[in-house]
């Protein structure tokens, strides 16, 4: 886990109070960052297995016109959970400048609109997108647990949702009803001050596999449950990874690295039986 950087706080937040630079949409420029700087991403639905292969995906589809911003994955022995998250620019207003009322914005009300098309989808095509996962939903004993999906709207300030009462009750009615879990940029900075900080890998679509769109760190468990036919790695990646000390040749043939993160089978048992070559030998 890493320590609260103080620095990295205000730089995303004079991100989100910065207009994007000409020529780039704000969204991006704020999932640019994210991606960057994984520590503020937050996982709000997770189970107890905790963030899955501590990645994020990034720009899932889920069908031809419909592309979550990222999506991320948690189990407990018994399910698993599959959290989709729309980002919103922070320049959005979630409600109109009328002080007196509660009232939803029409870019909060179409943004909220998008994610319910999702949930329309994943309703009629939940196989068709647990499909595309699949290589990912391991270990295989846990492949045909139950899947839930879940969703989360990332958009606007704090200020625009806490300067009443009856907005913060409105916001909590909309979570609840529509299953759509509605936080603010504040809120991924609270998020990160006071929930653990770690580094997260940013995964994408490959066909009908994935692939490192950012590798932060050193994967931990990913190479012991997915090979090579769903996982595809750059001549680059392999050549750090095999001098870290993964025997990524031999994943790269189809051995999984099962042993200490980064050792296949087969060395084990190779050390299984040198070990036990030596003690019938010093018996002698």
């Amino acid at each position: 886990m890493q320590e609260l950087d103080n620095s990295l706080i205000l730089e995303f937040e004079n991100l989100l109070s910065l207009p994007a630079p000409k020529g780039r949409q704000k969204e991006q420029v704020i999932q640019d960052f994210l991606e960057t700087h994984t520590e503020l991403i937050p996982f709000t639905n997770r189970l107890n297995h905790h963030l899955h292969f501590r990645m994020i995906l990034s720009k899932f589809p889920l069908g031809t016109e419909l592309t979550t911003d990222y999506v991320y994955i948690t189990k407990s022995s018994d399910r698993w959970r599959i959290t989709l998250v729309e980002l919103e620019t922070p320049d959005k207003s979630i409600f109109t400048n009328n002080m007196h009322a509660a009232t939803p914005s029409a870019e909060f009300s179409a943004a909220l609109n998008q994610v319910r098309n999702w949930q329309i989808f994943i309703d009629d095509h939940k196989q068709e997108v647990v499909r595309k996962l699949d290589p990912l939903l391991r270990p295989l004993v846990m492949r045909n647990n139950p899947i839930e999906f879940n969703y989360q709207l990332i958009i606007g300030r704090s200020d625009n949702k806490n300067i009443s009462e009856a907005r913060k009750k409105l916001i909590n009615k909309l979570n609840s009803e529509s299953n759509i879990e509605i936080l603010t940029y504040d809120s991924l900075i609270n998020w990160y001050k006071n929930d653990q900080k770690f580094k997260k890998n940013i995964l994408s679509l490959a066909g009908f596999g994935f692939k490192f769109k950012y590798m932060h760190f050193e994967p931990a468990q990913i190479f012991a449950h997915v090979g090579p036919d769903f996982l595809f790695l750059t001549a680059e990646e392999k050549s750090e990874l095999r001098s870290a000390g993964y025997e990524i040749d031999k994943w790269s043939e189809g051995e999984l690295l099962i042993a200490n993160i980064k050792y296949a089978r087969s060395t084990l048992e190779k050390e299984m039986s040198d070990e036990a070559t030596l003690k019938m030998l010093n018996k002698k």
